[in-house]
């Protein structure tokens, strides 16, 4: 099923990223949030349907399907909380736009299909053209954005606050430790009633032994800013975990 840049493949439990090329073997609770939300693509469902256990697996936890919506959302990539929608007060519906509709009825596309009859120059020099504005674009971004974040995902509390989190890398690859702090830390924000932070960003040190947090929000009417720095030697680093946060009150 096309799902943005992605395509699920049901049969091998996987999301492939059509864009990087990257492929994910989906853990029990992303394959089944994923597999339920395709199967009532249009609708909603449930946290309870979410949640349903079987013969093989226990239920999942409000936090676990949680985490699990963001971490599809974060793989998936831009445009992901449209398509995995938050439904206040009832659940998740996964909203398909027309093109990908057309696309699940004819299956992925392989390479080397062809799909028109424009000529071979044409398409030679467009992609010229492609290569050079994005040698432009690349180099203008280094210039005047050095500083810009490596992801931006957003979710929604149970007062349908929004709050986005942001995250900072120094590349673009190997950022799985962050991304997996990150997920952590909006599965609890995820299920926090109310918070006074709207916007959380996240980075590690060069050598990876310290996350950088910092808390962005509103509270009585005034702006309010928290910094944490966390340090942590050992392999694998955990930093903090869901009910140190707690613990640290990032509820309210």
């Amino acid at each position: 099923m096309q799902l943005g840049e992605c395509w699920f493949d049901d049969a091998r439990g996987e999301l492939v990223n059509r864009a990087s090329g990257d492929v994910w073997h989906l853990p029990r609770a992303e394959l089944q949030v994923l597999r339920l939300l395709c199967a009532a693509a249009g609708k909603v469902v449930s946290k309870a349907e979410l949640r349903q256990g079987d013969d093989e697996h226990q239920p999942l936890s409000d936090s676990s399907v949680a985490r699990a919506v963001f971490m599809l959302r974060s793989f998936i990539g831009p445009g992901s909380e449209l398509l995995i929608e938050t439904v206040k007060g009832q659940g998740y519906m996964l909203r398909l736009s027309p093109q990908e509709r057309r696309s699940n009825l004819h299956g992925p596309r392989r390479f080397g299909q062809r799909v028109s009859l424009v000529p071979v120059w044409l398409l030679s020099f467009a992609m010229l053209l492609a290569i050079a504005g994005g040698v432009y674009y690349a180099w203008r971004v280094a210039e005047l954005a050095p500083s810009a974040p490596y992801r931006v995902d957003t979710l929604t509390q149970a007062d349908g606050q929004m709050v986005r989190l942001v995250l900072y890398a120094h590349s673009r690859s190997n950022n799985t430790l962050l991304v997996e702090k990150a997920a952590m830390i909006g599965s609890v924000l995820a299920e926090c009633r109310s918070s006074r932070w709207r916007d959380v960003y996240l980075s590690l040190s060069h050598d990876s032994r310290v996350l950088n947090l910092t808390l962005r929000g509103e509270y009585l009417g005034q702006a309010v800013v928290r910094n944490l720095k966390l340090s942590d030697g050992r392999e694998p680093r955990d930093f903090i975990s869901a009910e140190g946060l707690r613990e640290v009150d990032i509820c309210d």
